[in-house]
């Protein structure tokens, strides 16, 4: 059978289909383009009415808009002046009862002052004697109205206007919102009137008593004007050729009309019952909400009745119904000039488009004669492309079998997902390695494999490199079917087609748990001891080099310990290798314990053992007392007794340390040193620790010796205490200042800075501070006696340790019963750090002594971290200013500064306050013309003893003493 078809025949059947198909494509579009263009015509004509009659909405609504601005501005206009007049009102009031509180408080008793007040602004009358002053808590009740006395004394604080507004509420908010401006609004009954009108309140909070005072005027009589004017304009207004405004009441009856003048003031039932209907109308439109209303009217000169589009709205604050509307028939013109040139437009168009597809048609033709030569071309290359695509098929077929046989053989795991990272197939490898066979793994994520050992960021940048660099390989943590967690090597490629988008990933996985075993246990043969698997020399290295590097960078100490067992040759010799081993590893362990995370202990050889300490005090002494009793604790840790193979063992340690802080020394320079220093431990009997630089074994010792004469110093009865004065501006004392003082034998007399931190180290401040209360108690027994001294007043220090204690409390108690004295004469002086270590336990404390008449000063104020948070909250009497800033007050403008803001805040929290540390005329002079009436320093007498001090009571002390404040 004869095809009908053929290469020769097919591009010119070809070609007349063309023809054909544009002739007919063509005489549909043309029709479909004509019956659009009508139909546009019929929308266009509608969408230009529309849009006229949008216009003319527009302009009515415009003008609207102008009228309601302009009543507005009026209003606020008027508004604007009484708030003014009101505010005026109020600041007079406010004025008044400031003056009198001023000038009465504390000679006359809260109360009578509020009387005083009230019966000073009751009577007061302004506004044409509409205008009065009421005095309001903040709570809400009434203290004074002059219209209606009645309710003074009750609370009006759920009391409404007509509106449902809460009055009282609306005056305490407005006092204390800063926004209102003072300012509210509602209705009250005006005087002689029994009808609420709308009132403006102006009112400010009067802070002594908590009172809300102000004043307030009614708007109706100043609006009345505002609305005959008003009417008066509006009535005169025309746009357009019949466009005017109008005004209704919401009752219905017209106030305003240019074209229907003779209807204004008319009451609705009086109109026609046409015109009634459609001023009701308006109304209703105007309070749903206003709009657009459409309506017959009798034109003026017309007899009959013409449509009217008109818009409505509602002046809600003079409940007034505006209008504004124009004749349907003035947009007649409009429009019809409008319909002729867009049918115009539209026959233009089809004529255009006749040419048109003329031209398309005969187009068509000659590309249809090019199109059949063209297909004609187009088929022999497709025939040889299609036998080339089939040879390049068969090829492909056996090189995808290899790569199969090769995919199901390789001894590594291989994963293909789709760009979705979806599981398409795994090899036999996969199964192997990860437990989940290609059924449960097919379709799922490779997510199943994850370990939780890497964090999202690992991935985010694993996923990067695949992506942007075409693949990743590294080592992962993976997690098999059964749970188990296993090191392995990974890596991901990502298959991409023509256009580079990538269509598959690629991934190869190896289990290298083995690899990862033999390299970990190389690492321990290179780095740790095998005995006692501690690090050996070779790491201890490696952690000193970074702990000489941590000291140079952040300024602390660090310290480096060799430990050497006394007499361990003894122990090898007599009971065998063995058991020396098993001491070596008990001996390990124990030194384990004995330090902190960050510390190293390795062995070197033998029983040598180095530990490294790192991160110690920046100060070198306390560095050496950190050392030292990290020795204690070895050296009490290795003595106790050792079990070895059922047999009891006792050995010493010697133990030497060196110090380092930005080194420069090596690694072995300093292993050297702290060898030496442990050499010296063992020729100073063994079983010590020593350092190497001589200098800090002495310093260590004589901190020893301090501490030893200290433990016995009370007993000894070594300690005095001296009295500063503290003056008045006059000089004259009014109290004083315990300082403590060790006299030793043979020290001499011991600054307070060299044993006052280690008695609070150690602990004995306690008692020693309990010792100085008890002295100061039976001074203050002895001062009560006599009329000349019998005012003074002793402040003492208390230490942040002793105040710390327990039964702190009690012990002061004990005190003050056992001598007997008045407590308001005592006075503790706390510094701020020691407040801030526990504020809320310091409150307490301070609180309870307070109860009993006790007085606080704070020391040393301006020094730490001042917070009025907490200031506040402390039960205070003083405030110390401390002597580094009075020592420079008259040369530095910052000191000067300062010390004028705590006496400013001195005063306005009701503390007393005093200077300590002042040393010249210049400095007192200055202190105050600022207002600081207490002093102490050189400049009125150094520390004194009690003798001395009772000598000048009742002098004058303006001496001047040294450069140096030793208060």
């Amino acid at each position: 059978m004869v095809h009908p078809f053929t290469e020769r025949n097919l591009p010119i059947l070809q070609s007349a289909g063309m023809v054909l198909l544009a002739a007919l494509t063509t005489l549909g579009v043309g029709a479909y383009v004509i019956w659009s263009f009508m139909d546009h015509f019929e929308q266009g004509l509608a969408q230009t009415e529309g849009r006229t009659v949008a216009a003319q909405e527009a302009l009515l609504d415009n003008q609207l808009t102008a009228v309601i601005n302009r009543l507005d501005h009026e209003r606020n206009r008027a508004e604007s002046f009484l708030r003014e007049q009101v505010r005026d009102r109020t600041n007079t009031a406010i004025a008044i009862a400031q003056q009198l509180y001023d000038l009465n408080k504390g000679r006359m008793p809260d109360d009578e002052i509020k009387s005083l007040i009230r019966e000073t602004l009751r009577p007061l009358r302004f506004f044409d004697g509409r205008g009065y002053y009421f005095i309001d808590t903040l709570d809400g009740d009434c203290v004074l109205l002059p219209t209606a006395p009645q309710l003074e004394g009750t609370s009006l604080w759920d009391n409404r206007d007509a509106e449902g507004h809460f009055i009282m509420r609306g005056l305490v908010d407005a006092a204390r919102d800063p926004q209102t401006g003072g300012y509210s609004t509602y209705k009250w009954y005006p005087p002689y009137i029994n009808e609420m009108r709308e009132k403006i309140a102006h009112v400010r909070e009067f802070k002594p008593f908590g009172w809300v005072i102000g004043t307030g005027e009614y708007t109706y009589q100043i609006e009345a004007d505002l609305r005959k004017a008003a009417l008066e304009e509006i009535s005169s207004i025309r746009f357009g050729a019949s466009g005017y405004v109008a005004v209704l009441t919401t009752d219905g009856m017209l106030l305003a009309s240019a074209n229907n003048k003779d209807a204004v003031g008319v009451p609705p039932a009086d109109l026609p019952k046409d015109a009634r209907e459609v001023q009701e109308a308006i109304v209703a439109k105007a309070k749903a909400g206003g709009g657009t209303y459409r309506y017959d009217w009798q034109r003026l000169g017309k007899m009959q009745k013409t449509s009217k589009l008109a818009r409505v709205r509602l002046y809600e604050p003079w409940g007034w119904v505006l209008v504004t509307g124009i004749y349907m028939e003035d947009m007649d013109q409009l429009l019809a000039a409008q319909r002729a040139d867009l049918g115009v437009y539209v026959s233009r168009q089809i004529k255009g488009l006749s040419w048109v597809m003329f031209v398309v048609f005969a187009v068509s033709l000659v590309l249809s004669v090019g199109f059949g030569q063209w297909v004609r071309r187009i088929l022999q290359a497709y025939r040889s492309d299609l036998e080339a695509r089939n040879r390049d098929l068969a090829e492909s077929r056996n090189r995808l079998k290899l790569s199969a046989r090769v995919f199901e053989s390789s001894g590594e795991a291989m994963v293909i997902t789709d760009a979705d990272n979806h599981i398409l197939a795994v090899n036999p490898a996969f199964t192997r390695i990860t437990g989940y066979h290609a059924d449960e793994a097919r379709g799922r994520d490779p997510k199943i494999l994850t370990s939780g050992r890497h964090d999202t960021a690992f991935f985010k940048t694993l996923w990067k490199d695949v992506i942007e660099r075409d693949g990743w390989s590294g080592e992962i943590w993976n997690r098999r079917r059964d749970g188990e967690v296993f090191p392995s090597w990974l890596a991901i490629n990502p298959v991409r087609d023509e256009t580079s988008t990538i269509t598959h990933f690629i991934g190869t996985l190896t289990d290298i748990t083995q690899r990862k075993a033999a390299e970990e246990k190389i690492r321990e043969l290179a780095y740790y001891d095998p005995l006692t698997q501690l690090p050996n020399r070779r790491l201890l290295r490696d952690r000193l080099e970074q702990a000489i590097a941590a000291a140079n960078r952040t300024g602390f100490h660090g310290a480096v310990l060799f430990i050497d067992l006394d007499n361990f040759k003894t122990l090898n010799d007599t009971r065998g290798h063995d058991v020396g081993d098993l001491l070596l590893v008990e001996v390990a362990n124990r030194l384990k314990t004995c330090l902190r995370n960050q510390d190293t202990v390795a062995r070197l050889g033998g029983d040598e053992f180095v530990v490294v300490l790192v991160h110690l005090s920046c100060e070198e002494a306390d560095a050496a007392t950190q050392v030292e009793r990290v020795g204690e604790k070895v050296t009490l840790s290795l003595t106790k007794p050792y079990d070895l193979a059922g047999r009891r063992y006792d050995i010493t340690p010697s133990i030497g340390a060196c110090l380092f802080h930005w080194a420069q020394d090596s690694v072995d320079t300093l292993l050297r040193h702290a060898d030496t220093a442990m050499y010296q431990a063992k020729q100073r009997g063994r079983n010590r620790l020593c350092f190497f630089d001589p200098a800090i074994q002495e310093a260590l010792m004589e901190r020893a010796r301090v501490e030893s004469e200290l433990r016995g110093a009370l007993d000894r009865n070594e300690f005095v205490c001296l009295y500063q004065p503290q003056v008045d501006g006059k000089g004259i004392i009014h109290g004083a200042e315990v300082l403590l003082r060790w006299r030793h034998p043979t020290m001499g007399m011991v600054s307070p800075q060299a044993f006052i931190p280690l008695a609070e180290e150690t602990g004995l401040i306690v008692p020693i501070g309990a010792w100085v209360l008890n002295q100061a108690c039976i001074k203050l027994k002895e001062w009560s006696q006599q009329d000349e001294t019998s005012h003074l007043v002793l402040a003492v220090n208390v230490s942040a340790v002793q105040f710390r204690e327990t039964d702190f409390i009690s012990r002061v108690e004990r005190a003050i019963s056992t001598h007997g004295i008045d407590p308001h004469f005592l006075k503790l002086e706390l510094t701020e750090s020691l407040v801030l270590e526990d504020v809320e336990g310091s409150i307490e404390t301070m609180k309870h002594l307070k109860s009993l008449g006790i007085g606080f000063s704070m020391d040393d104020f301006g020094t730490g971290q001042s917070s009025l948070t907490y200031l506040k909250r402390l039960p205070l009497d003083q405030l110390k200013i401390d002597q580094s800033f009075v020592r420079d007050v008259i040369d530095d403008s910052n000191d000067a500064v300062i010390v004028r803001t705590i006496i400013a805040m001195s005063n306005s929290m009701g503390l007393d306050v005093l200077a300590e540390g002042v040393e010249t005329a210049d400095q007192r002079d200055f202190l105050l013309c600022n207002g600081c009436h207490r002093f102490q320093g050189y400049y009125f007498g150094r520390p004194m003893d009690i003798d001395t001090f009772e000598v000048n009571v009742g002098l004058p002390l303006l001496l001047e003493g040294s450069e140096n404040s030793d208060s």
